[in-house]
């Protein structure tokens, strides 16, 4: 999961893929930044998980690893994140993300 070093106060530490794409993020212009967050849409599985459901679809709710929970009132049923190719991507490692809120809020950044 460690894909590069980061260097502060002299101390040398390994940064993870997600801190990493974050960091690449807030360099990025807006329009690369829109761009990156569209293809993500356009791999994100959420609207195929059985606990998505009508008022989520109404409301287009989707990428939630990165936007955060639901609006809607969910049931959990099964997590399908883990086979999210959004996830290996951006080396997210929670799940549940409708549920529990983004990647970002989850690791209380």
């Amino acid at each position: 999961m460690d894909t590069r070093l980061s260097s502060r106060g002299g101390e040398v530490k390994k940064m993870d893929k997600f801190k990493e794409t974050m960091e690449k993020m807030t360099s990025m212009s807006d329009a690369d930044r829109k761009a990156m967050i569209e293809k993500n849409k356009e791999l994100c599985i959420c609207a195929k998980c059985p606990t998505y459901n009508d008022c989520a679809k109404d409301k287009m709710e989707g990428l939630f690893c990165v936007t955060s929970k639901s609006a809607c009132t969910l049931e959990k049923k099964e997590c399908i994140c883990a086979t999210c190719p959004v996830k290996s991507n951006m080396g997210l490692t929670h799940d549940q993300y409708c549920l529990n809120g983004s990647e970002k809020e989850q690791r209380g950044m």
